[in-house]
This record gives structure tokens, sequence and C-alpha cells, in this order.
């Protein structure tokens, strides 16, 4: 059974995208970036370095700093919430 990502904007509360995992993830792959390469805009301007906060994911994880396999341990909803979309 494969697994998919649900993007929900906050701002809009619609589902924006469901996003299917793929079975061979790199294990150094951003959650950013992931959402990135599927077509999800993520405000940035620190470049993925971690300062800015502006890639803030459901409140509090900066999408930059965790992998995507780290965000499917944590996070058994596989939700994406984002404030401004």
């Amino acid at each position: 059974m494969s697994q998919s990502i649900t993007v929900i904007g906050l701002a809009s509360q619609k589902i924006v995208k469901i996003i299917p995992i793929p079975d061979n993830l790199p294990e150094d792959l951003s959650l950013m970036n992931f959402l990135i390469e599927n077509g999800i805009t993520v405000a940035s301007s620190c470049g993925g370095v971690g300062v800015c906060k502006k890639c803030l994911i459901n409140h509090t994880v900066s999408s930059c700093q965790i992998t995507l396999l780290e965000f499917i341990d944590i996070n058994p909803s596989l939700q994406v919430q984002i404030s401004y979309l």
C-alpha cells in the first residue's frame, strides 16, 4: 500500500495537493526539496540553511531541516500544513 503526503493550505482551508511518496527515497532528501520537486511553492530566503524560518510547516517544523523520511516517522497523518497557501 503506497503512502501519500497531503498538503493543506491553512489560508485557503483546502487540500492543495496529494503527493505519492515513491518507494526509493534518497535518505537525505529534505521535506522542502520534496515539496518543491512536486510543484509546491515553499517560501525560503536563506536557501535551505535553516535561518529564515519561512519554510515552516505544521506551525513548528522547518521543512529545510528535516528529511522526508524523518517527517514520515514523526508525523503519522502525513499532512503538511502551510500557512500561506
